[in-house]
């Protein structure tokens, strides 16, 4: 199986770290998500209720990110993985990518940061 449904840099703001005014201010983050499944089935049915929505999977990172807040990447992605698992049967595997673009970093010269991880369903 080597079925993927992937969306990348969905622009979020949202409000995700340590520092009190991350708290308060919006901030930019992009995420980026592959959901790797077995789409046999779609492919020859062409039928959506074989697959996952790319539709309603952007609602629930969406969802996961601006409805919660955390100190860390790592519990944010974590969050969004608990999300898309519960609602998406189909889906085995995840990697999800989190950009950050904090304008309270002293050192301007990157563009931003971030963290990834892949998650097993089965984890």
């Amino acid at each position: 199986m080597n079925d993927k449904i992937f969306i990348n840099d969905i622009e979020i703001f949202a409000k995700h770290g340590t520092n009190v005014e991350e708290k308060f201010k919006l901030q930019r983050f992009l995420v980026s998500i592959e959901a790797q499944l077995d789409a046999t089935q779609a492919k020859y049915s062409d039928m959506i209720i074989h697959t996952v929505d790319y539709t309603k999977l952007l609602g629930t990172v969406l969802d996961a990110v601006q409805g919660s807040s955390f100190n860390l990447l790592e519990k944010l992605a974590q969050h969004i993985a608990d999300k898309v698992f519960q609602k998406f049967q189909p889906v085995l595997l995840l990697d999800i990518i989190i950009k950050k673009f904090p304008d309270s970093l002293a050192d301007k010269s990157f563009l931003g940061l971030g963290f990834s991880s892949t998650f097993s369903r089965n984890e």
